[in-house]
């Protein structure tokens, strides 16, 4: 099947108002625009947009992005652009999201630019060098005229609260010229809510200004901005840094300017042409084309283009030298453009290849496995930041896709600093087969950093290692021991063969995420080899795992650390249990993605595991029902379980807890509140939990009412559900709004809540039920 495109570019005005020297659309090899229209015409977006919904809907693509770009897009118009949003948006199916932006030089930007965009749900980045001086070098009129006041005024729009939430970023051109320090200190000057810094477009036909005069004088540049930045403890996301570090440990870069990841975009130029990413006008003349237009041909036809394909082969399009290099992870051979040489086109490594390699060590660096304990719980890894889209959609209910794959890459990083905290534990005494399990998985963090993930997002690895920094000293060498197994899980992951001491539990020796072999060895500890796994049936038992359409986890009924003390899990499910647990999940999984299929998409990517336990545990109420450790949740697969009701509910606990790990939404030492739904009062992290949990159920009881049409057997019920839970979250936002000061993203998530369910229709317009009490009243007994 022909390869995704989720990314967009399309280029709604090809002139500009300024006439900046190094623009590569205009000053650089590829001279195209003179000969196409200067603005899109209404029927370009609209054809574009019905081959992005084409393609997103044979591919089952849930989001796509699109970029609004030129020239200068503004140029437009309001009227031009309101009628060009609105032309593309028309033909996009509901169940396919677009995310809109613009890339502005922002001298046009206006209160109706922004009045509009907020309207559509546009992000609008901008083009800013730095301060005066730097930023005139390049970006003036053709006259000469400097236009960075008018710039800065765009900026102080976006600054605006009313506006705030559009305001994109920053991107910035490097030039050596400038003081890096000068222009760190402008750019942030602006508040932008994240940064980037863009090398120049050069090739080795045309190389960057200063190129070879000294060793990697880009990296030089760069370099320190990132100490600077770093020292600052990283005030804002910058791009490329971050795009580095999370291409080293294996995690798409979110850049097409490093990382091996696949480029997936494409480009609509204002005749309808598609073309490939525009850095490659920087190459030679209609490096970008590729001769088929959104008339004639689909975006299945567009990935078929050698040029559009070579930039989706990762590792495999990188030359000779690329691949043998140390660095080749995070920098990924560099943006594809800059590796042109006339005479063997792109197989070259990037004009940048020595910068990369100097920037590279230094960003990625010999820190990223080094945690800080502080505390019991205060081991931090890499910052994360959601954008505020993902935000806002996470305080709606259900989330994004995006937003969940960084609260993912938040944990992982945590993990990350957690295991680094118990390899390096001052308190240790026979480190010996510790070390040996530390030193497997820093090697296999280079060469296998997608296997590493995959064991250290287990929700089991989180409660071992804060029970080993917890432990007592007595304990702590046993605790520590299970370090190995995870070694052994990697090695396994990894396809290597890796002898280790793995400790002993209850005749088992476990490999968490992967299984438990059952051994007669006498003693703490057995010598056991990850290419046992597979050859050891008779002794073997794995973790089982659930694929469907709606679901891809782990049912864990095996890893010692999966309890807490007073959770009644179970023990290893017989086959024929195990069976009907694998039905009972599936069918409600479906029946989830049917009814809330926002929900259901997003806990297809975030939910790692369900873990057996009792029925007991899903009938309490408050702090212990059904959470389990981060990224699962407890389940009791009975016949009379609402299983789509148990997943959603719990899948509201392990997003909201990886939010709160994130942000502060109030102060930690307030005291309980009461609320009218319990007799005793509730913590407000407590509270937060029941609020979310309920918002997500008043979703899926308004759809079982929609379905029921009316019906004697289900309509009542479904009726009832949805109003107590709708009540209820009315209630809690009331509270926490009115006695509980909230900061600022607090305040922001419980108004989405309540925004989202005002939204939502009983079918009839009715108040809520309640109790006589004046209570309402809980039937469900959840």
């Amino acid at each position: 099947m022909p390869a995704e495109i989720g990314e967009y570019i399309l280029k709604v005005h090809g002139r500009c108002n300024l006439a900046c020297d190094h623009c590569y659309v205009y000053e650089h090899a590829d001279q195209s625009w003179r000969a196409k229209p200067r603005a899109m015409s209404l029927s370009v977006a609209a054809k574009a947009g019905e081959r992005i919904a084409e393609h997103s809907r044979a591919h089952g693509l849930r989001e796509v992005h699109v970029v609004l770009h030129g020239g200068e897009p503004l140029l437009v118009g309001v009227p031009g652009m309101r009628a060009l949003i609105a032309a593309l948006r028309a033909q996009m199916p509901a169940a396919v999201g677009m995310g809109l932006s613009v890339q502005t030089n922002g001298v046009l930007l206006s209160e109706e630019f922004c009045r509009l965009f907020d309207q559509f749900g546009v992000r609008i980045g901008v083009s800013l060098d730095g301060g005066r001086t730097a930023n005139d070098r390049h970006r003036r009129y053709a006259d000469g005229r400097s236009s960075h006041s008018e710039v800065r005024r765009g900026l102080a729009l976006l600054r605006r609260p009313e506006f705030r939430h559009l305001y994109g970023g920053i991107l910035c051109t490097v030039d050596l010229d400038n003081d890096p320090i000068d222009v760190y200190e402008a750019l942030l000057a602006e508040s932008p809510p994240r940064l980037n810094f863009l090398l120049p477009q050069a090739t080795w036909a045309n190389p960057p200004p200063r190129h070879g005069e000294v060793p990697a004088p880009y990296a030089t540049w760069l370099g320190r901005i990132h100490a600077r930045w770093d020292g600052d403890g990283r005030p804002v996301p910058i791009r490329l840094f971050n795009s580095m570090v999370r291409a080293a440990r294996g995690v798409p870069s979110d850049s097409e300017a490093v990382g091996l990841g696949p480029v997936a975009l494409a480009v609509v130029d204002t005749d309808g042409s598609w073309e490939q990413a525009d850095s490659l006008k920087t190459a030679y003349e209609s490096a970008p084309s590729t001769g088929m237009t959104v008339f004639s041909h689909s975006v299945d036809d567009v990935t078929g283009h050698p040029g559009v394909a070579a930039r989706m082969q990762g590792y495999d399009a990188l030359c000779e030298e690329c691949k043998a290099c140390p660095v080749v992870r995070p920098c990924g051979g560099g943006l594809y453009a800059h590796r042109y040489r006339p005479g063997n086109g792109f197989d070259n490594p990037s004009v940048y290849c020595a910068d990369l390699k100097v920037l590279t060590q230094q960003v990625v660096g010999p820190r990223r496995w080094v945690g800080v304990a502080a505390g019991v719980r205060g081991v931090r890894g890499p910052a994360h930041m959601l954008t505020d889209g993902d935000f806002d959609a996470f305080a709606a209910g259900a989330g994004t896709v995006s937003g969940m794959r960084t609260l993912l890459e938040t944990r992982l990083s945590m993990n990350r600093a957690l295991v680094a905290a118990v390899a390096s534990d001052g308190r240790r005494s026979d480190s010996g087969p510790v070390s040996a399990g530390w030193q497997l998985l820093t090697e296999l963090d280079m060469s296998h950093p997608d296997e590493i993930a995959e064991v250290f997002l287990h929700p089991c690895i989180e409660p071992w290692a804060m029970r080993c920094l917890r432990a007592d000293t007595t304990r702590l060498d046993r605790e520590r021991a299970h370090l190995t197994g995870v070694a052994a899980a990697a090695a396994w992951r990894a396809g290597l063969d890796a002898t280790l001491p793995l400790p002993v539990r209850d005749g088992l020796v476990h490999l968490p995420g992967v299984g438990a072999y059952r051994t007669a060895a006498d003693g703490p500890t057995v010598m056991f080899s990850s290419a046992r796994v597979d050859a050891c049936a008779d002794g073997w038992l794995e973790v089982r795992r659930l694929h469907t359409p709606h679901l891809s986890l782990a049912v864990d009924d095996l890893d010692p650390y999966r309890g807490r003390p007073d959770s009644p899990v179970t023990g290893r499910l017989p086959p024929a249990q195990w069976t009907v647990w694998r039905d009972l999940l599936a069918r409600g999984g479906s029946e989830a993605a049917r009814l809330v299929p926002d929900h259901a998409a997003v806990l297809r990517v975030g939910l790692q595991a369900v873990i057996p336990v009792s029925a007991s545990i899903t009938s309490r109420r408050g702090r212990d029902r059904g959470r389990g450790p981060s990224g699962s949740i407890y389940v009791a697969a009975t016949n009379d379980e609402d299983l789509a009701k148990t997943l959603v509910r719990g899948f509201q606990d392990v997003k909201l807890t990886a939010l709160l790990d994130m942000y502060e939404f109030f102060s930690e030492g307030h005291p309980p509140v009461g609320v009218t739904w319990r007799p005793e009062a509730l913590s407000v992290r407590e509270i937060f939990y029941e609020l979310y949990a309920d918002a997500a159920l008043a979703e899926l009881w308004c759809s079982r009412l929609a379905l029921a049409c009316g019906s004697e057997d289900s309509g009542p019920e479904a009726a009832a559900a949805f109003r107590l839970h709708r009540t209820r979250v009315r209630q809690a936002t009331d509270t926490l709004a009115s006695e509980v000061p909230l900061t600022h993203r607090g305040l922001r998530f419980i108004t989405g809540l309540r925004g989202r369910i005002d939204g939502l229709d009983d079918g009839r317009g009715g108040a809520p039920d309640a109790s006589p009490s004046g209570r309402p009243g809980d039937p469900l007994g959840t």
